[in-house]
């Protein structure tokens, strides 16, 4: 038996206990999860308040249900339909994220065609916002110009608008996201494929600056934003075809494997000066690691076999350092959700997201899916059966 082997029996083991919770679980706080409620009373809009984080329990257990056991596609089914009083959110451009996870995956990598109907209620809303501000505006309402930011986390984002404007064959809302990604890639990645975080706009929708709220200083690159880059241009260019995409997400997955060869779970930020706290955060090495396999499934045969074999040894390692052996709640433990705000960070502190992109690595690369696109090559066409079809 391999280490992903092993590290599969703990996430199946772990997803059964998960999915008995009565509410959403977010991260570990000590012995016990910090929830969001089933019902529409989301905890708030911030990062650290993680309502966006309902979509990845749905996801976790999509990605162990298997086809001959009809209660565990029940059980995610049930899961992702938790989701419906939630379509009609405007408040965060992560509620993208939320149905991402929650229903998109669902639908095109496990033929869950039922969640159809929810899927294209949430996107329409999503949709709408993002039209109406005229950028994936982080958090708030059009008014609300407390956060008027962009932010790399949100390239993820712009994939629910993406699916929809193909569905409908909108092109404005195909060419916003569009020109959404470019300006966050022109702005945001680095020329050594380092990323800043925070894109700042002005009352009149122009670029005002750049920043960061998470990272350790604007001119930093935390570790987290570059795999939320490496994850969500990989993804924009399976929908959308964009060699643009592939190109800058692997101009920051170079970035990555050079920056993270010894541990498999990175520092926090990778501005981290010597003499300060050590703190790694696993959950930046399972998106990044998910990311990567993305990035492979639309690459060349060398560079897919190089990426794919960096992605099994790192996810290896982190499999045994971080999973198996790992008695706490949670999948994986050593995520580091928010540093500078002090939220889920702790040797064995646990985020629902993290676990949610270590259950996608290890299922790919224990499956022949890890060589292909995790939505499929199908294109995105206007009838249900293409969305319905799956891959497993």
């Amino acid at each position: 038996m391999t280490i992903l082997d092993e590290a599969w029996q703990c996430v199946v083991a772990k997803t059964r206990v998960m999915a008995d919770s009565a509410a959403f679980p977010l991260w570990t706080d000590g012995e016990a999860w910090v929830t969001a409620p089933l019902d529409r009373g989301d905890r708030g809009i911030m990062p650290h308040d993680g309502s966006w984080m309902a979509g990845d329990l749905p996801s976790i257990t999509w990605f162990v249900a298997h086809d001959d056991d009809p209660s565990a596609r029940e059980r995610a089914l049930r899961w992702s339909r938790r989701l419906e009083n939630r379509t009609d959110i405007t408040s965060f451009a992560s509620v993208s994220h939320m149905f991402f996870r929650g229903a998109l995956v669902p639908l095109r990598a496990h033929g869950a065609a039922e969640l159809l109907p929810m899927l294209e209620a949430a996107a329409a809303t999503i949709s709408q916002r993002f039209l109406r501000i005229g950028y994936m505006k982080s958090f708030g309402e059009q008014e609300d110009m407390r956060f008027p930011f962009t932010t790399i986390d949100d390239v993820i984002n712009l994939c629910i608008p993406f699916w929809y404007a193909a569905r409908t064959g909108d092109d404005r809302l195909a060419q916003a996201v569009r020109d959404a990604a470019a300006v966050i890639a022109d702005r945001l990645i680095r020329a050594d494929g380092s990323t800043s975080q925070v894109l700042r706009f002005a009352s009149d929708g122009t670029v005002a600056g750049t920043g960061t709220y998470q990272g350790r200083a604007e001119d930093g690159c935390w570790s987290r934003g570059l795999a939320w880059g490496i994850y969500g241009y990989a993804m924009l260019h399976a929908l959308t075809g964009d060699a643009a995409h592939r190109e800058r997400a692997d101009a920051m997955a170079d970035f990555w494997i050079d920056h993270v060869q010894d541990d498999p779970s990175p520092v926090w930020d990778f501005s981290l000066p010597e003499g300060e706290p050590l703190i790694r955060d696993s959950f930046a090495a399972s998106l990044a690691h998910a990311g990567l396999l993305e990035l492979a499934a639309w690459s060349s045969p060398e560079r897919a076999d190089s990426l794919r074999r960096y992605t099994a040894d790192m996810a290896g390692a982190l499999a045994a350092g971080y999973v198996v052996g790992h008695g706490g709640l949670g999948i994986l433990r050593g995520a580091a959700l928010d540093v500078p705000h002090g939220h889920g960070v702790g040797e064995n502190s646990a985020v629902i997201v993290g676990d949610s992109y270590f259950t996608e690595t290890v299922w790919r690369l224990r499956d022949a899916v890890g060589t292909q696109p995790l939505l499929g090559s199908t294109p995105f066409g206007t009838d249900g059966s293409k969305e319905a079809a799956g891959r497993r």
